[in-house]
């Protein structure tokens, strides 16, 4: 297909015989966006190979290896994202046990209303929904039990006993 070439399917050639037909859809491709996006992750790869160890902040070992494809196209993918943004190039540290467990009390919080919603910036209560966040924290206590360290089963143990308290007293609060 041609750039700028109309498109028509059946149906839209008899209704652009009628009067009051729409003209054809035009569809634009941009041919070369892929190597821009080839370009850009170069040039961010030649910034990060000639930037000396420990530069800018980062750790020299919390860069992708050649021996990781995935973890050097993800940190490629979003260094050009950035990079199209006009923010500056980061990678992301390494993710924890305690960034999981986390990210679901933040989801488990924000329903219980604790946590205004980001989209809304209003307080949401969703009891059903905070049940599920707070259920699959516990399912990662029964699945992780006797592996974690003693610091990962302390921050576990304090926010399903924190998350489980606030959910009673909005059940009650409710009822």
């Amino acid at each position: 297909m041609m750039n700028n070439e109309p498109v028509a399917d059946d149906q839209s050639v008899t209704e652009a015989s009628s009067p009051q037909s729409a003209p054809p859809i035009e569809v634009v491709s941009d041919e070369d966006w892929k190597n821009r996006v080839k370009a850009e992750a170069a040039a961010l790869d030649q910034q990060f190979r000639s930037e000396p160890p420990g530069g800018k902040g980062t750790a020299r070992e919390s860069r992708p290896s050649a021996t990781d494809p995935a973890k050097a196209a993800q940190s490629t993918d979003s260094a050009a994202s950035n990079a199209r943004r006009g923010e500056p190039a980061r990678e992301m540290p390494n993710p924890t046990f305690a960034d999981l467990i986390g990210l679901l009390s933040a989801q488990a919080m924000m329903f219980l209303g604790l946590v205004p919603n980001p989209s809304t910036q209003e307080p949401e209560t969703q009891l059903p929904t905070a049940r599920y966040f707070i259920d699959m924290i516990s399912i990662l206590e029964e699945k992780t039990a006797g592996q974690l360290t003693k610091e990962e089963s302390h921050i576990l143990d304090d926010t399903l006993h924190s998350l489980r308290m606030t959910y009673m007293q909005r059940s009650k609060q409710t009822a």
